[in-house]
């Protein structure tokens, strides 16, 4: 039967029809209930496991993964790494002393440091002194 031939006899004020339509959202709700007494007896391996399952499907109703990926030309791929942020890498270039000799501005220097020497030294951004452990090793202009 039609939703609008339902509404129809729904305002008619047929009984049965009205009858069946609850009997319906009975079962409909039952269903529900019986559900999530199921989801709540499981425990909780077999509630990730059915998660990972949904998901697959989800998956495989999209298709396969290879044919969602895109396409890219040369040129995107070269634009899209020029594009990509830069990360400071901190890798170990010399001791402090020798950076000093090799770029001279001490802030130029704490951009060269490694994340172990970053831990080590401290900078004075106005004076540009170099301090190790609280104790001052270079003013900014030589070593102390």
């Amino acid at each position: 039967m039609s939703d609008s031939l339902r509404d129809i006899m729904r305002k008619v004020g047929r009984d049965d029809v009205r009858e069946r339509e609850r009997e319906k959202w009975a079962e409909r709700a039952e269903d529900l209930l019986n559900v999530k007494e199921q989801e709540e007896a499981k425990d909780e391996v077999e509630k990730r496991h059915d998660k990972y399952r949904r998901q697959q499907e989800y998956a495989s109703r999209l298709g396969p993964a290879a044919e969602r990926l895109p396409i890219l030309s040369k040129e995107e791929t070269e634009r899209r790494a020029r594009e990509r942020p830069k990360r400071r890498t901190y890798q170990f270039e010399g001791p402090i002393e020798k950076l000093l000799e090799k770029y001279g501005d001490p802030k130029e220097v704490f951009n060269h440091l490694s994340m172990g020497q970053l831990m080590k030294y401290e900078l004075d951004e106005k004076t540009g002194a170099i301090y190790e452990k609280g104790t001052l090793i270079y003013d900014g202009e030589k070593w102390v």
